[in-house]
């Protein structure tokens, strides 16, 4: 169980993992590969997506759009092999860590920059590391589409801050093992 003042309240939570980057950086590829290695181990493995776009909660003229549209606040949507909640307000991922806690033993969220949670971050080149480094905290790996051999760290390391680690993008075994590696101590 782990609490975290920071965000939302004092509710115990599960461990978080957050993947973020830009689009197009690998993402949703790393964190499928990430369940998917996590999983074959026996560990129950939730996850989180933040949209930067406004989706739809539901396909147009189904019941439960009808009954969002009508004003109901949070709607559940179930079968006899899934069960999905529509909920008309934004959530944390803080309170999504919350909710989940008890019945997954590890969230990987995508997105969700300004978190506070340990991360691992994809970029495409190596001027992408002073932005992200920017916007977020706890950036505990780097995958680099531009071979790290040719990054340039001086400017962070003039300035008293030491990178994580940067691994190529091309060496996607060794990316998985430090990203399960990582994963494996939060749990």
């Amino acid at each position: 169980m782990i609490l975290r003042p920071d965000e939302d309240s004092v509710l115990p939570t599960v461990p978080v993992l957050q993947i973020i980057g830009y689009k197009n950086s690998g993402k949703t590829t790393l964190a499928c590969k990430l369940i998917e290695a996590l999983t074959a181990q026996g560990i129950r493995v939730g996850s989180a997506k933040h949209d930067a776009h406004e989706f739809r909660l539901d396909d147009p003229e189904t019941d439960s759009e009808q009954h969002l549209l009508h004003g109901a606040l949070e709607t559940v949507l179930t079968s006899s092999s899934a069960t999905r909640t529509m909920r008309r307000t934004k959530t944390s991922l803080g309170e999504i860590a919350q909710q989940l806690h008890g019945r997954v033993d590890i969230l990987i969220a995508e997105g969700f920059k300004a978190a506070h949670y340990p991360k691992i971050a994809l970029i495409h080149r190596f001027d992408e590391i002073s932005d992200l480094f920017n916007q977020a905290v706890d950036i505990r790996l780097w995958v680099s589409w531009e071979d790290p051999k040719n990054a340039e760290t001086t400017a962070f390391q003039a300035s008293g801050t030491s990178l994580p680690p940067i691994l190529h993008i091309k060496n996607q075994e060794i990316v998985l093992q430090e990203a399960l590696f990582l994963a494996s101590s939060l749990i």
